[in-house]
């Protein structure tokens, strides 16, 4: 029972109990007059207010003091239900500012012992935190680890807190992981298998078009002039690269039957990329619906065979700006480390405390350097546009992001939005570069994304952040390589870029591209 009932109980006391104890003196009293002359009387009503009075007043006290005690375990448990939400809060809280798994246990085994008031022990893969001597040991589940408490703990309890370190340091374990995306860069990025995808999908448009039973294939010239089968769907035709000879010249310039029943069609916009072939009943009365169908794949090839090459151009650009990066940074990073270690292996036997100092400055620099790869390995993650779409894509990356750079993020997003997919991409593009950068040279402590549709216009995308500034924003601390591939990017889409920034104010980031 809280204060306030306990209080009501009491006044309610106050307002009934001396009404009723006179109501009895009353009764009593009349019964006995009767009786007033006789001896016995005397003895009756000693025996009463004797008896009645500390009666009453024992049951009072006792009442009130059974309330006060129920109020009391109350608010012990309350107290103890806090301690222990306390520890599990503190334990995510602890993980996220680890950066290493070894220093993510230490931290968690520490939080944990002050949070409960007493030693707790966290031990994975052979990396132990804390002490705890004669305690309950608790298997911390998906991990090769455990977690040590005293027996004093409910069972209860301790499972869901071995529930809550595994999952924080599952989260500790993968983010050094992806230490290993620097490695899968390439293979990550193959857009191969785009245009392979791209084809099966308008095939299987067509041939359901096309009805019941029909097959076809699509083959595409490489650049040697052979032709390559990409797609096939129930043709007997050859399964690798053959010159086009014959019939099969024929169709490259124009729609011809291979055999009855089936018909090739070119793939041609301005010039031919390679033949689509048909088998099935009635093709002669739709080739041109086919030819049509033909000409719109033939775009669709040239578009998906440009954004190879814009991608490939992408990747070597990208991989020219992380050797930039780990020259100008980690390389010389490393340099002065190496040099300050040397310096602390000399100075180690006759100035132990310049010894030491070196060495801090060596451990900070090594962390400064894991967080700015850590940044790096997220913004070369590739984003599944064609899985999440793009408002959801752009949700999901920027908000990791700032989960990443140490930033809160603020995001205006339209329910829709109306581009074609390479304006969607150049936006991200934009996105990821803003954020990056940001994170690098602004060190804001809130960014804003503002996307907004511009009706038949296309779209306009702004990221604003209140960090250091610059005096220049064309040449200035964001890195004059970082926003020329922005705009270039952004103009190549025929849009329009711009960077404001003054000293101290923040800086914005806006690119509007067309449909």
């Amino acid at each position: 029972m809280g204060a306030e009932g306990l209080y009501r109980l009491v006044r309610l006391a106050q307002r009934f109990l001396p009404p009723a104890i006179l109501v009895v003196v009353v009764l009593f009293e009349l019964t006995l007059l009767p009786y007033r002359h006789q001896d016995f009387t005397f003895w009756l009503r000693l025996g009463f207010y004797g008896l009645v009075g500390p009666l009453v007043t024992f049951a009072v006290l006792e009442w009130i003091a059974q309330e006060v005690l129920e109020k009391a375990r109350a608010e012990k448990a309350l107290q103890e239900a806090n301690r222990r939400l306390l520890a599990v809060g503190r334990v995510f809280q602890e993980a996220l500012q680890a950066e290493t798994l070894e220093e993510a246990v230490e931290r968690i085994a520490r939080a944990l012992s002050q949070a409960l008031g007493h030693p707790v022990a966290v031990e994975v893969q052979g990396v132990r935190g804390g002490g705890c001597e004669g305690c309950r040991r608790v298997d911390l589940p998906g991990l090769e680890g455990f977690l040590e408490a005293p027996p004093t703990e409910e069972a209860g309890f301790l499972e869901v807190l071995a529930h809550e370190v595994a999952s924080a340091l599952q989260t500790v374990v993968a983010r050094t992981r992806d230490l290993l995306a620097l490695y899968e860069v390439d293979q990550a990025l193959k857009a191969e298998a785009n245009l392979e995808k791209l084809l099966e999908g308008l095939l299987d448009r067509i041939l359901r078009w096309a009805g019941e039973g029909a097959k076809g294939g699509v083959f595409l010239l490489d650049e040697e002039g052979f032709l390559k089968p990409w797609a096939v769907r129930g043709l007997d035709l050859p399964d690798h690269a053959f010159l086009p000879e014959g019939v099969w010249k024929a169709a490259l310039e124009g729609p011809v039957f291979l055999a009855p029943h089936r018909l090739a069609l070119p793939l041609k916009a301005r010039e031919t990329v390679g033949v689509l072939v048909l088998e099935g009943e009635g093709l002669a009365g739709r080739i041109p619906f086919l030819s049509f169908l033909a000409s719109q794949m033939a775009l669709a090839v040239r578009n998906a065979q440009a954004y190879l090459r814009a991608e490939e151009l992408a990747i070597n650009e990208e991989r020219n700006r992380i050797a930039r990066e780990i020259h100008d940074g980690i390389a010389q990073s490393l340099a002065f480390m190496a040099l300050k270690l040397d310096l602390a292996e000399r100075l180690l036997d006759r100035d132990r405390p310049s010894a030491l100092k070196a060495l801090a400055e060596v451990k900070e620099t090594l962390r400064s350097q894991i967080r700015e790869v850590r940044r790096s390995i997220f913004a070369l993650r590739p984003i599944d546009l064609e899985r999440y779409g793009f408002l959801e894509s752009v949700r999901r990356y920027a908000q990791a992001f700032a989960e990443q750079a140490g930033f809160r993020v603020h995001l205006a997003l339209p329910e829709a939005v109306n581009l074609s997919q390479a304006s969607e991409l150049v936006l991200f593009r934009v996105l990821q570069e803003a954020l990056t950068n940001a994170a690098k040279h602004a060190r804001p402590s809130r960014v804003e994304v503002v996307l907004e549709p511009l009706g038949e216009r296309g779209a306009r995308l702004l990221v604003r952040d209140n960090g250091r500034g610059f005096q220049n924003p064309e040449a200035g601390a964001l890195g004059g390589f970082g926003l020329t591939q922005m705009r270039e990017r952004v103009e190549a889409r025929g849009g329009r870029f711009w960077v404001k920034s003054e000293p101290g104010r923040g800086t914005e980031v806006g690119a509007e591209v067309p449909y």
